[in-house]
């Protein structure tokens, strides 16, 4: 039985919640010590990023090289297609780009070149050249240097054959982008990866995670993108689902618009996720702000 001075503590506690009924009230009594969350600012936790990991070029899959619930990194080797004539045609550019005999020859005729140019220019001052002979000398010599210069123009060209190449080769693997988990996958080894059907695996972020909330006009007014608010979670050791468990947030997302269905406005707070305690999908409630509608009232 409560006394007459719990009574009206009670009263007083009930009259605070019917004033802001989107607070989350703890109930303490002496005959309930259990903590009792009421809130109607209730959410769900959801992904901060799903990405739909889609190849670059279309092909057979030749490995897929995670599973389903797999954590990996940004840069993981997700998955690869097939490349084995890519591979070839990589062989065949890096030979050519290795191939220096068109540049030795333009070499040695340059050099061949230049010493019968000396030889003509000394002849030419004791009298024993014709200036023909020198010119031409002067001309052949400039011929060459551009024999050298295309040879060496030739094998740039070839470098970046062989670069690009390299590219083709390294687009048929499928790497991570952003660290996560993989939730599902879409394609088995075997499969054909079209251009209109590209997608290979769905990858999610789950640190940070999203707290996704629909509040009233006027609660949403109290907060801002940037505010530090409080979450509160299930806890993830126990086998109930109140949720007790208090976790700070930062608001990210206010929606600019109110959803004329059910006259809410849609709230997003950010929660760090770091050792993956927290599970997307889960309920979560909205702490009212300090100094929010609530504490004026009071």
């Amino acid at each position: 039985m409560m006394n007459q001075a719990s009574r009206e503590t009670l009263a007083g506690t009930a009259g605070r919640c019917s004033a802001a009924p989107w607070l989350a009230v703890t109930l303490l009594t002496t005959c309930q010590p259990l903590v009792s969350l009421l809130s109607a600012a209730e959410g769900f936790t959801e992904p901060y990023r799903t990405i739909q990991v889609a190849a670059a070029e279309s092909g057979v899959v030749s490995e897929i090289a995670v599973q389903e619930g797999a954590t990996v990194k940004k840069g993981d080797v997700l998955a690869t297609l097939d490349r084995e004539v890519f591979q070839v045609l990589l062989a065949i550019a890096d030979q050519a780009m290795r191939s220096t005999g068109a540049l030795d020859s333009a070499l040695a005729e340059l050099h061949l070149r230049e010493e019968r140019l000396v030889k003509l220019t000394t002849l030419r001052e004791q009298g024993h050249a014709r200036q023909e002979e020198l010119d031409r000398a002067e001309a052949d010599r400039a011929i060459a240097e551009a024999h050298v210069r295309s040879a060496r123009e030739e094998l740039a060209v070839r470098k970046l054959e062989y670069e690009k190449t390299q590219a083709q080769v390294e687009r048929r693997t499928v790497r991570a982008p952003q660290d996560g988990v993989v939730t599902d996958i879409h394609k088995d080894a075997g499969e054909y990866l079209a251009p209109n059907d590209p997608y290979l695996l769905t990858l999610v972020q789950l640190d940070p995670l999203l707290a996704t909330f629909s509040l009233t006009r006027r609660h949403a007014s109290q907060l801002q993108i940037g505010q530090q608010v409080t979450v509160r979670c299930a806890d993830a050791a126990s086998a109930g689902e109140e949720l007790t468990v208090p976790v700070k947030g930062t608001v990210e997302f206010i929606a600019p618009v109110i959803n004329a269905e059910s006259g809410t406005v849609r709230v997003k707070v950010r929660i760090e996720n770091p050792n993956g305690q927290y599970r997307s999908g889960e309920r979560c409630a909205l702490e009212a702000p300090k100094g929010g509608a609530a504490a004026k009232e009071r």
